[in-house]
C-alpha cells in the first residue's frame, strides 16, 4: 500500500487542456485529502491507519469531528513528551538529593503513560453535578490539560522520592508538598463544591484509566506525609487555606 492508495489520484490534463507537459493538477478534494494524509503521517500512523481515517469528501460536521480528533491526538503527543520530561526531572531530583534513583521505575512510568492520557478520561462516567462543576472550572481543554500534566508531574516525583528513600521532611519533599497545595488551591479555587467533586472522583478510582489509577495509588502515601508535614509548619492562616490540600 502506498500513500496514493489513501486518496484519489490527481487528474492529469492533456496538452489540449492547457497544461504543458501533462503536469498533474489537484482539485479541492484532492488537496483536502492530501492535507489529512500529511497530518496523520506526522502522528506516526501507518498507511493502513491513514487510509481508514481519511474522509474523501467530508461535510462540515465531519470536518469538525476530524479537527477534534486531530486536536486530541496532538494533546496525547504533548502529554507523552511532558510525561517523559517529568520522569527525567523526578530522577534528577532524587540523584541531586543524594538518593539512589530506582531505575526500574522507568518501566512503571512507561506503563502508566501507555495506559492513560487525558483523552482516556472522556470514557469516565462523570456525574451531572461533576460535569457542571468541572465545566465551570475548566472552560477549555487547555486548562484541563495543564492541571492533568501538573498532577502527573508531581505524582511521578512523589513516587521517585518515596522509593529512593527520601523522608517527607526533606527539602525536595517539602517543595513537592508546597507545589501540591498550590495545584489543589488553583484547581478548586478554594470552593468546597470543587474540592468535594475531586474527593468523590478519588473515591471512584476503580473507574479511572488504569495508568492514572496506578500512579495515584503509588504516589499518594508519600504526598500525604509530605503535605501533612508542610502544613504543620504553616501559620494558622496558611493552614486554613491548605485544608482542601489535605482532602486532595
Amino acid at each position: 500500500m502506498t500513500i496514493s492508495d489513501c486518496c484519489p489520484q490527481p487528474a492529469v490534463r492533456q496538452a489540449d487542456g492547457g497544461t504543458a507537459g501533462g503536469r498533474r493538477y489537484y482539485t479541492k478534494d484532492d488537496l483536502l485529502c492530501l492535507e489529512q494524509i500529511i497530518f496523520y503521517k506526522s502522528l506516526g500512523l501507518s498507511l493502513q491507519e491513514i487510509r481508514d481515517k481519511v474522509i474523501k469528501r467530508p461535510d462540515s460536521s465531519q470536518i469538525e469531528q476530524m479537527m477534534q480528533e486531530q486536536e486530541l491526538a496532538l494533546y496525547r503527543k504533548i502529554e507523552e513528551a511532558y510525561a517523559g520530561i517529568a520522569a527525567i526531572e523526578a530522577h534528577r531530583t532524587a540523584v541531586a538529593a543524594g538518593n539512589d534513583a530506582p531505575w526500574h521505575l522507568l518501566a512503571f512510568f512507561i506503563r502508566c503513560f501507555n495506559n492513560s492520557s487525558l483523552v482516556d478520561w472522556k470514557q469516565y462516567a462523570f456525574t451531572e453535578t461533576q460535569k457542571e462543576i468541572f465545566g465551570r472550572r475548566f472552560a477549555t481543554e487547555q486548562s484541563a490539560f495543564d492541571l492533568y500534566h501538573t498532577w502527573r508531574r508531581l505524582a511521578l516525583k512523589a513516587v521517585t522520592l518515596g522509593l529512593a528513600g527520601a523522608g517527607p521532611e526533606e527539602p525536595d519533599a517539602q517543595e513537592l508538598a508546597k507545589a501540591w497545595c498550590t495545584m489543589v488551591q488553583e484547581a478548586t479555587g478554594g470552593e468546597s463544591d470543587q474540592a468535594d467533586a475531586f474527593v468523590q472522583m478519588q473515591g471512584d478510582r476503580a473507574s479511572w484509566p488504569e495508568g492514572d489509577r496506578e500512579l495515584f495509588e503509588a504516589s499518594q502515601t508519600f504526598i500525604d506525609k509530605a503535605v501533612n508535614h508542610y502544613l504543620s509548619g504553616q501559620s494558622s492562616d496558611d493552614d486554613k487555606d491548605g485544608g482542601s490540600c489535605r482532602e486532595s
